[in-house]
């Protein structure tokens, strides 16, 4: 197995480091410039302003990972992103410090050159590559092992058993020993405990080997945790247990507060959480955040923890605290999404059930944690509806997102799928295919014949359990179909804005 690497190569920034001082030569000698001596007064800018700049900018764009398995239209999107953002950034520079009196022209010729050189290395490198792997292919006859082929699952000996025992002991304390004993079967040989946050590890282990695999490595430690999820996931036979761990965002919080005095330990914080939270997730920092910690520490949300064990083939069957960190123990129940999920954009689209029972997606704020999609099944099984209609005791909801929701500002992105013509302005609301399962097949039958609304009227009666919300939306379709859309669209508005102005109604 090759082992791929996850960090910018230091071959790849060194060949890198010979483009841009190639670079540099041929822009000052063939570029005809004003000045009468580009070579002096171009060689300091470059070497301390554009060089750093193109390194940073290389690096949160993995211009400098491995191209091995990465293909040809990737590279050359990273190379492009890295080479357009540094030109940005020192256009920026220059608008700044104009008495400086750098060219404009000398800064294109350098992102040029150096684009144009790098496509080249780019493009004899997967020349090479393919002339070289068109004849390649492996002989070898992959022998699988099959569920039913599972070893046998028998009793370990006294002395093992001790040893495993005392091990979890020391790493994760006893009252995580004492539970694990309760809920796995520790003393069998189809049990593997581990402590790897390496998803090789993983990789390496033989499949359907065994029945359950117990991890003692926190999540917040582990480095592209849905591959490693995955991986655990091909392992495993169907309905095989997962035992992880994690510490969770909000002890996260109490630990980090009692370190310093009241006051400053909110300050330090917010920046702390800052770093550890949103700096991973967003584009152009994450691949810098990876190779300066290597994905170590990170702040998890129990919903954001749970939503990948769901996208990753797992259902959450039962969970445990010991030692301020949750446990989970999850059977592997469905094929996972196998792409990666950058799931952390401002505004999120979600699929509903749409007219004529056809999928669309929806334009919204987010107001959850990542991964919360992937839950909605876990929270109705949890914790079922509360009054109104909505989840009871939501965790996937943030605290932004609870202010958002209250004043409907998270649903302002779907005057997108209005102008779409996807949406109408009042209507039923649009639910996605867990929530629509729930309602009646009559129902479900009248939902799709109309267009879902931005104004449901769940808002004109106020509805409190789910009984009620489908008769609201009942009562709604067929004075739909007796006095027409036009005429009680506009009734509903009426009685919908009487409510959110006048009687204070919000959402939840």
């Amino acid at each position: 197995m090759v082992k791929e690497s996850i960090n910018p190569k230091l071959t790849y920034m060194l060949l890198n480091a010979l483009l841009l001082g190639l670079t540099f030569f041929i822009v000052v000698a063939w570029f005809p410039f004003v000045v009468a001596d580009p070579l002096t007064k171009y060689w300091l800018p470059y070497l301390i302003i554009y060089v750093p700049i193109s390194y940073f900018c290389g690096i949160a764009f993995r211009k400098y990972h491995s191209y091995r398995k990465r293909p040809l239209k990737n590279v050359l999107k990273s190379i492009l992103k890295a080479d357009l953002l540094t030109t940005v950034v020192l256009f920026l520079i220059i608008l700044i410090f104009p008495n400086e009196n750098i060219s404009i022209y000398a800064l294109l010729s350098f992102a040029g050159v150096l684009f144009l050189l790098e496509y080249m290395m780019v493009f004899s490198y997967y020349s090479f590559h393919y002339a070289g792997n068109i004849e390649k292919f492996d002989i070898r006859e992959e022998v699988r092992v099959k569920e039913k082929e599972l070893r046998e699952n028998r009793v370990l000996e006294d002395n093992i058993v001790e040893k495993v025992e005392r091990l979890i002991r020391m790493k994760a304390g006893e009252a995580t020993l004492h539970n694990l004993q309760k809920k796995t079967k520790l003393a069998y040989s189809n049990t593997l405990v581990i402590d790897t946050s390496g998803i090789f590890n993983i990789q390496n282990l033989t499949e359907n080997r065994f029945s359950t695999i117990v991890n003692l490595a926190r999540m917040n430690n582990i480095r592209g945790i849905n591959d490693f999820l995955v991986a655990v996931h091909d392992k495993l036979p169907y309905e095989g247990i997962y035992v992880g761990c994690f510490l969770s965002k909000s002890q996260y919080k109490k630990r980090f507060l009692k370190k310093y005095p009241f006051g400053i330990n909110y300050v330090l914080y917010s920046f702390n959480y800052i770093l550890k939270r949103f700096v991973p997730k967003w584009g152009f920092t994450r691949e810098i955040y990876f190779w300066l910690t290597n994905g170590r520490k990170r702040i998890l949300a129990k919903s954001e923890v749970y939503g990948r064990l769901y996208a990753t083939g797992f259902e959450v069957k039962d969970e445990f605290k010991a030692d301020a960190l949750v446990y989970f123990i999850a059977e592997k129940k469905n094929e996972p999404v196998r792409h990666e999920i950058f799931n952390y954009s401002p505004i999120i689209k979600l699929k509903r059930v749409g007219k004529n029972g056809k999928m669309f997606k929806v334009y919204k704020f987010r107001t959850m944690h990542p991964y919360s999609e992937f839950l909605q099944p876990y929270i109705y099984e949890k914790n079922r509806l509360q009054e109104g209609g909505k989840f009871n005791h939501d965790i996937r909801i943030t605290t932004f997102g609870r202010i958002m929701r209250k004043f409907w500002l998270d649903e302002l992105p779907m005057l997108f799928n209005l102008l779409k013509g996807e949406m109408k302005l009042v209507g039923i609301r649009p639910l996605s295919k867990h929530y629509f399962s729930l309602y009646s097949t009559e129902l479900k039958e009248k939902r799709t014949k109309v267009k879902p609304g931005l104004l449901p009227p769940f808002y004109a009666d106020m509805p409190k359990t789910l009984d009620e919300i489908q008769a609201s939306e009942m009562k709604y379709l067929l004075e739909c179909e007796k006095r027409g859309t036009f005429l009680t669209d506009i009734k509903y508005l009426w009685l919908i804005f009487v409510n959110i102005v006048f009687k204070r109604a919000r959402s939840k």
